[in-house]
């Protein structure tokens, strides 16, 4: 009979998940870190609770070296008259208040590494 040798985690390579799904991240974190499945949940729900506290305070939340989080301030427009484009009518267009809206921004190593990346078909 043969026999299998168990190896710690951080000795064996740990492969990335072939679906990019919730539970697969989560299942790679486990490994990777050397923790339960209920851990890695528990870290990566309060790591995205971290930057959702931070990003509704009005801050730039760091995401690794990939990128920042915020919220950008889309300004208020003012009612305008325009033609609709179907029919050649005008017609107004309504005000609309400002908004806040979240935003992603890559950092620049992250840009050139997906520069230099090559896409497979």
């Amino acid at each position: 009979m043969a026999k299998i040798e168990k190896k710690p985690v951080t000795q064996a390579k740990v492969k990335y998940p072939e679906k990019f799904t919730g539970s697969a991240m989560i299942d790679f974190i486990a490994a990777k870190a050397e923790l339960s499945k209920k851990q890695a949940k528990a870290a990566v729900e309060a790591y995205v609770e971290v930057i959702s506290a931070g990003v509704l305070t009005g801050a730039r939340i760091p995401f690794g070296s990939v990128g920042k989080f915020f919220v950008r301030v889309r300004p208020a427009t003012k009612k305008r008259q325009g033609r609709n484009p179907l029919t050649g009518a005008e017609m107004t267009i309504a005000a609309k208040p400002a908004t806040k809206v979240p935003k992603f921004s890559f950092g620049k190593a992250f840009k050139e590494t997906a520069k230099k990346a090559k896409i497979s078909k």
